[in-house]
């Protein structure tokens, strides 16, 4: 364990303690407060800029050398945050650096958050956002897309949605400390209760309702864990042996490996939850965006995996999954009607 790994998960666990002083609704302010604050580093490599695709705010993180390029790897990233707080702010740094080293466009997904947006909002943003990008031109081996804790939730279910509508998948795929089960009950929960330094399964229970009030938590739709993974494309999971989610990484290797999806899994033994994202502190994190590099080195250019739609059916496929999640959008703003966007978040929200 490094020396700002030690003193970052002493005031994590502090923070933690002062959080569950607190209301259900101050824990929320809070954390969406501090997730919102623009900690990340000016960095003169990297080119940032702002854009709504298909309806759904992004932030580029691209590259200066690679700003021009005809043909770029793009990377679909969909931030953490319990699926109420977090947006490119509280990921830039992250993203810089792992756009530098794997030569990637990062494309960070500013999706709508609950309980203003419950579920299935976020998962539409992903998945509209997704096919707006083929409709452009955009080849499936052009793209990776990855995700952190609920954001490597948002991550799989996109790509389960996209599968079984037959649109091409991209080359691969990854996760950081995913949250994919919230049923909240694996073993990691009581056996990491006391070793995890940002998460409680409180906490996780407390977001889950406010994601997904009208859900069962053992749907596959809200716990992709539950869902199938054949033909998903080629997979990495970096996570946390201290972590409550600890089982969800490991479950979710386990059975891409059954499924026969090739899969990496990298544990360390004492970094906090989702540490990847903390690169511009931990040498932890750095050490794992080296990895995550690699592998989409590795990835990128094969050709798309995994059910690709028929010759002359991908268009259609890709019409019929934008209907769909159309539909799903007009379905989802009857029964809950008009919502504020959360603070934080680009004002003049329309959506598809």
């Amino acid at each position: 364990m490094s020396w700002q790994n030690f003193v970052f998960s002493l005031i994590l666990k502090s923070s933690q303690r002062q959080l569950m002083r607190l209301s259900a609704q101050h824990r929320l302010l809070r954390s969406r407060k501090w997730m919102a604050v623009n900690r990340s580093k000016p960095d003169p490599a990297v080119q940032v800029r702002t854009e709504v695709i298909a309806g759904v705010p992004v932030e580029w993180v691209v590259p200066q050398a690679l700003a021009t390029q005809n043909k770029p790897v793009i990377c679909v990233y969909l931030h953490g945050g319990a699926f109420v707080a977090g947006g490119p702010n509280s990921h830039r740094d992250m993203a810089s650096y792992l756009a530098k080293k794997a030569g990637v466009w990062m494309l960070m997904v500013d999706y709508r958050l609950a309980p203003e947006h419950p579920f299935p909002a976020a998962l539409e943003d992903a998945s509209v956002l997704y096919l707006e990008l083929l409709e452009r031109g955009i080849e499936a081996n052009q793209l990776v897309m990855g995700g952190d804790s609920a954001g490597g939730n948002l991550a799989l279910s996109t790509l389960q949605f996209l599968r079984d509508s037959d649109v091409p998948l991209p080359a691969a795929m990854f996760y950081f400390s995913p949250w994919l089960d919230l049923r909240n009950n694996s073993p990691s929960h009581q056996r990491n209760a006391a070793n995890d330094a940002m998460l409680n399964t409180p906490l996780l229970d407390e977001a889950a309702q406010r994601y997904a009030p009208d859900m069962l938590r053992g749907d596959a739709k809200v716990s992709p864990l539950l869902g199938g993974m054949s033909g998903l494309p080629p997979c990495l999971i970096v996570a946390s042996a201290r972590e409550v989610l600890q089982d969800d990484a490991l479950f979710l290797r386990d059975k891409l490996q059954t499924s026969g999806v090739a899969v990496l899994y990298q544990e360390s033994a004492k970094a906090p939850h989702a540490f990847p994202v903390l690169a511009r502190w931990l040498p932890e994190a750095r050490a794992a965006l080296d990895g995550t590099a690699q592998f989409i080195l590795q990835h990128v250019g094969a050709l798309a995996p995994a059910r690709p739609a028929k010759v002359g059916a991908k268009s259609q496929a890709q019409a019929q999954a934008k209907a769909q999640t159309r539909a799903q959008a007009d379905a989802t703003s009857t029964a809950h009607g008009a919502a504020s966007r959360p603070a934080g978040k680009a004002s003049g929200d329309q959506r598809p």
